[in-house]
């Protein structure tokens, strides 16, 4: 295995061009596009069932001292 002593010297050689780990460039652009799609989907299926949960609660029609009862399904 090679060793490099003299890390300016490597970067600046003709054969090494761009970044110097593998994987750099499209890989990158594909993680970060599946990372943006997945928050999107994560904060529409929040946001569907938040809405579902607060729309069965507005159907109950609770007061706002019912919670002294003891309601089970509050």
């Amino acid at each position: 295995m090679a060793t490099v002593t003299n890390w300016i010297d490597h970067l600046s050689a003709e054969e090494v061009v761009g970044a110097i780990y593998p994987g750099a460039g499209s890989s990158e652009t594909l993680l970060v596009i599946v990372g943006i799609v997945l928050w999107i989907g994560w904060h529409i299926l929040t946001n569907k069932q938040e809405s579902e949960k607060l729309e069965s609660m507005a159907r109950k029609k609770r007061g706002a001292n019912d919670y002294k009862n003891n309601l089970t399904d509050w």
